[in-house]
């Protein structure tokens, strides 16, 4: 690992760049950073366009000692590349294969379900239809609602307890789970109705990996913002 570097294409309020930020710190996995600033659409440059087609963050280059490099584009395939290659650091995925089944089923209601429709380029969208931040706002929190419910009824299906999303080990759902629910946050929040994901949510945010992903804690993060 030591001898490849791993430099990600970033942004400091990007959900899907904080989930590689955990995984990284939990997996110890050295990141360099080149910060991609969304707010001057950075992001839609040619240059940019030719390593990342879909104009998004985070874009993560791999490169071995021999010069080879390997592009990855979206956040989940990230994930499974540090899972696949680093199994044994910090497993974000249990072994029996049952687990991982129900471990990603709480992934993908996340990663599929919630966080593409509360995604900045949608909701602009949405907001563009009439010109309403209302509008905006209603749609972002009905599909954080929506979400967050279907995740809390099943971690109460799942009944598996503990301190964390599935037991007492931090797993791939913890990791895409924790950003969105700080983007949730973003929109004023309350989640008295998922009271398992805040108990969840508040757990996680003590470790050290999570601070460290903390979209307020990093190098691009404006002075204001900043905690």
């Amino acid at each position: 690992m030591h001898t490849d570097t791993f430099h990600l294409y970033s942004y400091f309020c990007s959900s899907c760049c904080q989930r590689i930020i955990i995984a990284a710190h939990l997996k110890g996995i050295p990141l360099e950073y080149t910060y991609i600033d969304l707010g001057t659409k950075e992001h839609t440059t040619d240059e940019y366009k030719q390593s990342n087609p879909s104009a998004s963050v985070p874009t993560l280059i791999v490169t071995s000692a021999n010069g080879e490099k390997t592009i990855l584009r979206q956040s989940m395939t990230i994930l499974e590349y540090f899972e696949e290659r680093f199994p044994d650091i910090s497993p974000l995925l249990p072994t029996k294969l049952q687990d991982r089944v129900q471990v990603r089923d709480l992934v993908n209601i996340i990663a599929i379900d919630t966080q593409p429709t509360t995604n900045s380029r949608i909701v602009q969208r949405v907001k563009a239809i009439r010109e309403s931040e209302d509008d905006q706002l209603e749609f972002a929190k009905q599909a954080f609602t929506d979400g967050f419910q279907a995740y809390e009824g099943l971690l109460v299906k799942q009944a598996r307890g503990g301190r964390y999303s599935f037991g007492d080990t931090v797993s791939m759902a913890d990791v895409v789970l924790v950003p969105t629910v700080d983007q949730a946050l973003l929109y004023r929040m309350d989640l008295d109705f998922v009271p398992n994901i805040k108990r969840i949510h508040s757990a996680l945010k003590e470790l050290e990996a999570f601070k460290a992903a903390d979209w307020r804690n990093q190098g691009d993060t404006p002075e204001k913002f900043r905690i």
